[in-house]
């Protein structure tokens, strides 16, 4: 089981994709005028002052050079080489870099452990998960390189590029530190948004349904069932009044189960903490009550358990056929699923709250903390050192982390009057026509060369990307007030030992089965007899260890000054 558990969860570990897409308009291809025209006033504008980008970087080293990299992961997109799109010619035009990327075919982690094992020279950069057996085996193995060493002899400005607090984060026992990270908000940024888009859940009701009933009042958690009823009713064809987005993750921060703990006590979606202590939000009264307002709502008919078993494919064709009254997950999602980008379909509403509790009290996981997922290493055979701690020291730097996210000024962003991006015509009409066309012939979001993205860039111009799709925004301004900062429990969260992992793997399953039990319970008795069962279950599974595991990792972040 540990074997098991070593080599998959780097694999369990890595996320999804970025903002959405969909299908409709044509767009300009290359070649086109209006491309043509846009890469006429990239010429102009990079040699001017007055653009921000600055002709020539002489910060770095701009030597031509050819580094290697092998990334622990498929190709996004296939197909693509470097110099393909104007923004990897952009970075080559600023750090004398060109990259070589290899890619993983299998998702295993088969060929990085082939590749560390068989004692052949390694890539100069390596890409993989940042948690887990491979981050240890590059460290414990002496595969990869200190970057505060290789900063501290060849270019110590990598220092002021270092998202804050990310060498403590993935500080190891040698007092060192190995890998920087993607998806890593730095809270010295986090002002610099203009409206916080990283919400991971929101409650959403199908715009012309709810118009239909006369927008009646939703506040409440009784009022929203009874209006959900109410349009069941008038349309049985829906087979789904409530979507769950991550019915089978009730610990995910975009599961409605985590959102109804919240809304009784929770504060987090793991913790529970009774002073320094640290006990599992599950084993809590208040998490018995979500339950039994999600079971209350099955047994009203509100929620279909078919969803417990759906594969992507039928999530993705309930979606498009819209066939749920009220979505509850990440909006961007909805927005997928419909291919509706350019109008309201499902409108989100104001949290529903029980009786007696206040919006301002209730709290959501604000995704822009994240702690990062894949990993950059330098690696023992590299022969060039110095390029390679500069050139993730480009990658990190402002313009380097806006390169990545929205690509080339005056091509598919343009500044808005705060300065920040805005997306151009042509960026907006090719991602509505082809993602895979976007990132191969615009060099925007692309994931072969995007390594080091951080949660500040993904925000910093998203007020300006999400103009043109209403409801998206209209769901980031409710949302943004009810996020908090959860970095620490996202920590805690975070084992290395192998056999803290396994446990806590374990115990996550019961966790999952348990509760799904508990929802599709038929009658109050049945209900109390399966609650009754998931707590002596998790009693009997080592809950007690695994929390004393959890205290011990809490115990180990407040040393390093990294707490609520």
């Amino acid at each position: 089981m540990k074997k098991i558990v070593a080599l998959t969860l780097a694999l369990l570990m890595l996320i999804g994709t970025f903002a959405g897409c969909s299908e409709p308009p044509a767009a300009p291809s290359v070649g086109s005028p209006a491309l043509s025209q846009a890469s006429s006033a990239l010429e102009e504008s990079s040699s001017s002052p007055e653009s921000g980008v600055p002709a020539k970087n002489t910060g770095y080293q701009t030597e031509p050079v050819t580094l290697t990299a092998f990334k622990n992961g498929v190709a996004m997109p296939p197909d693509w080489e470097w110099g393909d799109d104007p923004t990897s010619k952009r970075i080559t035009e600023l750090t004398g870099v060109t990259v070589e990327v290899q890619y993983a075919a299998t998702t295993d982690n088969t060929e990085i452990n082939t590749m560390l094992a068989s004692g052949e020279k390694l890539p100069d950069f390596v890409i993989t998960d940042a948690h887990g057996p491979v981050r240890n085996m590059m460290v414990d193995q002496g595969f990869a390189q200190p970057l505060n060493k290789l900063a501290d002899e060849f270019y110590k400005p990598f220092y002021d590029v270092l998202p804050k607090d990310m060498d403590k984060v993935y500080l190891e026992s040698d007092g060192n530190f190995y890998c920087v990270v993607d998806f890593y908000g730095d809270e010295s940024k986090y002002d610099d948004q203009i409206l916080n888009t990283r919400g991971p859940v929101s409650f959403s009701i199908r715009k012309d349904l709810y118009d239909e009933a006369g927008r009646p009042d939703v506040s409440t958690l009784n009022n929203y069932k009874n209006v959900l009823l109410q349009i069941k009713e008038k349309h049985p064809e829906i087979n789904h009044p409530i979507w769950d987005w991550m019915i089978s993750t009730p610990w995910n921060s975009s599961s409605m189960l985590n959102a109804l703990a919240r809304m009784y006590g929770a504060t987090n979606n793991y913790f529970h903490y009774n002073g320094d202590q640290v006990e599992m939000v599950f084993m809590q009264p208040y998490y018995k009550e979500a339950l039994k307002t999600y079971n209350d709502w099955y047994r009203s008919g509100l929620i279909n358990a078919e969803q417990f078993t759906y594969k992507s494919d039928q999530q993705r064709a309930a979606g498009k056929a819209q066939d749920f009254i009220s979505f509850v997950g990440y909006y961007w999602v909805v927005l997928q699923w419909t291919g509706i980008l350019g109008e309201m379909v499902y409108e989100t509403i104001e949290f529903p709250l029980p009786e007696g509790k206040s919006s301002e009290d209730f709290k959501i996981h604000d995704d822009y903390f994240s702690t990062g997922n894949s990993g950059v290493f330098i690696t023992k055979d590299t022969e060039h050192p110095d390029r390679c701690i500069e050139y993730l020291s480009f990658l990190l730097s402002d313009e380097g982390q806006i390169l990545q996210r929205y690509g080339t000024e005056g091509l598919t962003w343009e500044k808005d009057e705060h300065g920040r991006p805005k997306e151009t015509e042509l960026k907006i009409t090719t991602e509505a026509e082809s993602v895979e066309k976007m990132q191969r012939e615009l060099g925007v979001y692309n994931y072969d060369f995007s390594w080091l993205t951080s949660t500040w860039a993904i925000v910093y111009g998203a007020h300006n990307t999400y103009q043109a799709y209403p409801g998206a925004l209209h769901d980031f301004e409710i949302m943004t007030p009810h996020q908090q900062n959860e970095r620490f429990s996202d920590l805690v969260y975070s084992l290395t030992d192998t056999d803290a992992m396994v446990l806590k793997e374990q115990i996550f399953d019961t966790w999952k089965s348990g509760t799904a039990a508990i929802i599709v319970a038929n009658s109050e008795s049945e209900f109390e007899d399966a609650y009754a069962k998931f707590i002596s279950d998790m009693n009997q599974s080592g809950v007690d260890q695994l929390c004393q595991y959890f205290t011990e990792n809490a115990e180990h972040w407040r040393s390093l000054g990294l707490s609520q």
